[in-house]
């Protein structure tokens, strides 16, 4: 007669009588309906009444049910029980991870990026959105101009100033509330501008000057804004500035320029400041 292996485990709580149904949950279920039923046998007899009876049959084989058969969080609802009030009495606490949090650790979830509403001006890298707080200087745009009849009175005007607006050869040259009104011209376009520090970089001729290296500082010489000027040779600084002293150096020049020394007031407008080179 063939013999055949017999479990070594047929005692243990984890045996596993049919399918995935344990010896653990099995007891779980037959003790909650158990008792349940004891209550519920008596509530028929008459020795309690159905009132209470009949609704602990319910709640004991339900808390029956609910340890056998319910998981928390991938595992068994009495280890789940146990796990948590043993975690939250203990200065280290611990996390139990099921399988959908193990995969969230192990490959965390990336969001898209949409590069379509990234736009790139100079080196600062801008979102769509904050594209509407910058003023974009197009080739051509002659932002010299108020209106077509007032375009040739008010050049006329910045050359008449031209011998007052040169840099002198000095190291700095000081723009302070005094004398800021020879070096400031109209505009068209002055509530698109985002900062309040601007300079329009020329030669004595009126010429642009773009592509010129541009360095915005404070007065212990911290870069706070660096970028070229545009086509028609405008530097726009990208915010308001509150009060003080600030230095504008240019780079990459033929020939050299001094730098400016601009005291900024509380009421500083945003009239690009001209600076024309010898």
């Amino acid at each position: 007669m063939r013999q055949h292996p017999i479990p070594q485990n047929v005692l243990d709580v984890e045996f596993k009588l049919f399918t995935r149904f344990t010896l653990k949950e099995f007891a779980y279920l037959a003790l909650g309906v158990g008792t349940g039923g004891i209550f519920l046998y008596l509530s028929i007899g008459g020795d309690i009444p159905g009132i209470i009876g009949i609704p602990l049959f319910a709640i004991l084989s339900g808390i029956g049910a609910f340890l056998a058969l319910v998981p928390i969080n991938d595992q068994p609802a009495d280890k789940a029980i146990i796990n948590y009030f043993t975690a939250i009495n203990r200065p280290t606490q611990r996390v139990w991870l099921n399988q959908t949090l193990k995969e969230q650790r192990i490959k965390p979830t990336v969001t898209a990026i949409d590069d379509t509403k990234r736009k790139v001006i100079g080196t600062t890298e801008l979102r769509e959105e904050q594209k509407s707080q910058i003023f974009e200087e197009n080739p051509g745009d002659d932002i010299l101009a108020i209106e077509g009849e007032e375009t040739k009175e008010v050049t006329k005007d910045v050359v008449q100033q031209e011998e007052k607006i040169l840099l002198p050869d000095d190291e700095y040259i000081t723009i302070s509330e005094e004398n800021i009104s020879k070096y400031q011209f109209p505009i068209k376009s002055i509530d698109k501008l985002p900062g309040n520090i601007n300079i329009w970089l020329c030669t004595k001729d009126n010429q642009p000057l773009s592509n010129v290296n541009t360095y915005l500082k404070d007065s212990n010489g911290k870069i706070l804004y660096a970028n070229k000027t545009g086509p028609n040779g405008y530097f726009l600084s990208n915010r308001i500035y509150p009060e003080g002293i600030y230095i504008i150096e240019f780079e990459g020049l033929a020939s050299s320029a001094p730098k400016l020394r601009i005291l900024v007031t509380k009421n500083q407008n945003k009239l690009p400041l001209k600076i024309a080179l010898k």
